[in-house]
């Protein structure tokens, strides 16, 4: 599981919640993001390993996140 993942779970967020703090801190530094829907997928490909997140996205989820967790830290749902 990649740590995006494992961070966002840890909290109990649903990607849309993840989505939600990336967007107040993306309008808060002056960083468009796309509409909703994609981030979705885009989310979706992160957290699986189908694509790596962009420079531009990257410091978002460490700043909203913290440090992020090790892969082998569990998370039980």
């Amino acid at each position: 599981m990649s740590p995006l993942r494992l961070a966002r779970l840890s909290r109990g967020w649903e990607p849309t919640q993840l989505i939600g703090r990336m967007k107040i801190l993306a309008d808060s530094e002056g960083i468009t993001l796309p509409q909703v829907y994609l981030l979705v997928r885009l989310l979706f490909l992160w957290e699986n390993h189908r694509d790596q997140v962009p420079g531009y996205y990257a410091g978002l989820p460490t700043r909203i996140y913290g440090e992020l967790p090790t892969t082998s830290t569990r998370v039980t749902a």
